[in-house]
């Protein structure tokens, strides 16, 4: 079924994009995000492509298997002019089928292996269609675009190693995905960087069964008023994609230890007619951290984390599942070297 696209957005946004004019000398490229969490197989992910006009794509494939994290990444070269794929380092692959309706993500590691169809659940929201805009333009001058979409994920998960060798399970859940293409990483960080732990941004996907929700918002400005927020983000369902008006996150840690091990998290979120909800995870199943470079591998640019957890909805009862988001500043340690 053909859904009616954003009106900025064309089916070619779901390739690769040239690198716009004036940053021909910066690290541009198009990164994409692709989820998979599925309790009932015990299997859970992220799927994450960083492709550079520098010559090298990065090909992640980040799961927690059975509670214990199994993750693949690889450096590949590439061709730095923008293309239709599909695109793979000779393990990892990514191919648009139809796009904005349908891709194939498939695996063949030493450890473990996939073969993952997604398929469009809602429609497509264009993050330019936030009620103050894309947020995320105000922090890379050359970002370009931003879309995400709720999908659905079948397919087959092997296990190659561990006490669950040789067995393949059926993989039949939810899952969330963005496309972006900007100049992130592009930036020189500071020549020394201090160890802290802030809690910066926050960008969860709620799947619920009628229903997807997703907000990117900062923790820091949580008191300020909703009107003065960096704020983004969209509810989906079978009539569209609409933007949220407000939002707000709280993070915590386990008990007694420091909020890079955050493993509980709640949300405020201010619907498009203006109902409040909150939405808290009520489980957690693993986190993992994204692979987040510039072009020099032993220099850690982003410490993004992506825990897995199910949602509940406090004023109606809703449970689902999703992907919680979140980002510790600065990223510690710097070198991992």
């Amino acid at each position: 079924m053909s859904r009616p696209l954003p009106p900025r957005l064309k089916p070619e946004d779901e390739f690769r994009h040239p690198t716009p004019k004036g940053a021909e000398e910066l690290i541009f490229g198009d990164t994409l995000w692709v989820s998979v969490v599925d309790p009932k197989a015990n299997i859970f992910g992220v799927n994450h492509f960083h492709l550079t006009n520098k010559g090298f794509g990065r090909f992640e494939a980040l799961y927690v298997i059975d509670g214990v994290q199994q993750s693949y990444g690889n450096k590949y070269p590439l061709d730095p002019k923008a293309d239709r794929g599909p695109w793979s380092d000779g393990r990892l692959r990514y191919e648009v089928v139809d796009p904005f309706e349908r891709i194939r993500i498939s695996f063949d590691g030493p450890r473990y292996a996939f073969d993952f169809e997604f398929v469009a659940r809602f429609a497509a929201f264009d993050y330019h269609d936030s009620v103050r805009g894309d947020p995320l333009a105000t922090v890379c001058p050359f970002h370009k675009g931003h879309y995400e979409q709720a999908m659905t994920c079948t397919g087959s998960f092997e296990i190659r190693g561990g006490p669950a060798k040789g067995e393949t399970r059926e993989i039949r859940c939810w899952s969330h995905r963005d496309h972006s293409w900007s100049d992130r990483f592009s930036n020189e960080p500071e020549w020394e960087v201090k160890e802290n732990h802030i809690p910066v941004h926050y960008w969860p996907s709620i799947q619920l069964p009628d229903r997807h929700i997703n907000a990117f918002g900062l923790y820091p400005e949580n008191s300020r008023r909703a009107e003065k927020r960096h704020f983004g983000g969209f509810v989906s369902d079978a009539e569209g994609s609409r933007p949220l008006l407000a939002a707000k996150g709280e993070i915590s840690p386990n008990e007694g230890s420091p909020v890079r091990c955050a493993n509980a998290f709640r949300y405020e979120l201010t619907m498009p007619d203006g109902e409040v909800i909150h939405v808290r995870s009520t489980r957690h199943y693993g986190t993992i951290k994204l692979w987040d470079r510039a072009e020099n591998d032993l220099e850690n640019r982003h410490d993004c984390y992506e825990a897995f957890v199910d949602f509940e909805v406090e004023e109606t009862g809703e449970v689902g599942t999703g992907v919680a988001e979140h980002s510790i500043m600065p990223p510690w340690p710097q070198w991992l070297a």
